[in-house]
């Protein structure tokens, strides 16, 4: 244990400008908390506690301080790992894939820094961070605050005030629950698509509908690439009019449509769960052309991405129309 909190970090006052940066980004600091029911969040979330916490944090000391605090709240949190850097971290991201990431900035071998990056490679869907930062880290916890981080606690504030760290967590449950919520739902909508396009092709039972399920997993694969009807043709060894009846057939929609069909709900998908930009998203899901994706998304959802996103989250207050 420390014996004072100054052999954790100097400095107690939060920075000013990482408080208006996480308020733009629809984000929190401490200092920006209103009064929680906790008794109230706890009836109303709708995913089981406790959620995994992990923490990356190389001092021991530190770290054995922070492992109390979330033994404490063993009714809401779970301590699933702990690390001593970032690559450790990362890996043990990928074996229990947290709700919560605890992380110091300035570690040896991967930095936190480095850890976010990788993490915002492998899943545009970041878990809730909170960032540990002294003063001399400023500019590395603007730079985590740009990828994504939710929150972050000055060192010495987390061991002057017992519970900090875990108010700050609970702060961020009612959005991991509607995130959740969110994905489910549009999970249960591809599903039930799918299910349809399955019942059709294993009900006739013939290899035709096998290569037409390859078909629809090919374009599924990799909403990045675009691939022409007349390259699939080719691909499977079909007339381009042939596999064009063939797919309307089995989908019920013509090659072109099912293909937006797949962006615009992966895009609604990525507008709910992740901090992308649109135009980013846009990308994601092949198509460069902003303009023209805005276009059919409207067309087709009767609502602007940005409308999208904000009709979602406005009663939670949880959009942020920065990262639109």
């Amino acid at each position: 244990m420390y014996q004072n909190a100054s052999d954790c970090c100097s400095g107690s006052n939060l920075n000013f400008e990482l408080k208006v940066m996480l308020k733009e980004k629809g984000q929190s600091c401490p200092s920006l908390f209103q009064g929680i029911d906790w008794n109230s969040l706890r009836r109303n979330t709708r995913m089981t506690a406790p959620y995994k916490v992990l923490i990356v944090e190389d001092e021991k000391p530190a770290r054995d301080v922070f492992k109390q605090m979330i033994a404490q709240e063993k009714e809401w949190f779970e301590l699933v790992g702990e690390a001593v850097n970032g690559r450790r971290g990362l890996e043990l991201f990928k074996q229990f894939q947290p709700h919560f990431l605890i992380t110091d900035i300035t570690m040896p071998v991967m930095s936190g820094i480095e850890m976010l990056q990788a993490l915002k490679q492998l899943q545009p869907d970041m878990p809730e961070t909170i960032i540990l930062s002294c003063h001399k880290d400023f500019h590395f916890a603007q730079k985590a605050i740009e990828l994504g981080a939710s929150s972050y606690l000055i060192k010495e504030d987390c061991l002057l005030q017992e519970n900090l760290l875990a108010d700050t967590l609970k702060n961020f449950i009612p959005r991991i629950c509607r995130r959740e919520d969110d994905r489910q739902k549009i999970q249960a909508n591809e599903q039930n698509t799918d299910a349809g396009i399955a019942e059709v092709s294993y009900e006739q039972g013939s290899p035709v509908n096998a290569i037409m399920l390859n078909v629809i997993e090919q374009l599924r694969a990799d909403l990045s690439v675009s691939i022409s009807l007349e390259d699939m043709a080719a691909k499977v060894g079909y007339s381009i009019p042939y596999l064009s009846s063939l797919f309307k057939k089995t989908t019920g929609q013509t090659y072109t449509q099912y293909m937006m069909t797949m962006r615009v709900q992966a895009a609604k998908r990525m507008l709910l769960t992740t901090d992308l930009r649109t135009f980013q998203i846009a990308e994601q899901v092949g198509m460069e052309n902003y303009r023209h994706f805005n276009k059919v998304f409207k067309r087709m959802v009767g609502m602007s991405p940005k409308e999208y996103k904000l009709s979602h989250h406005q009663l939670s207050g949880l959009a942020n129309p920065e990262t639109l």
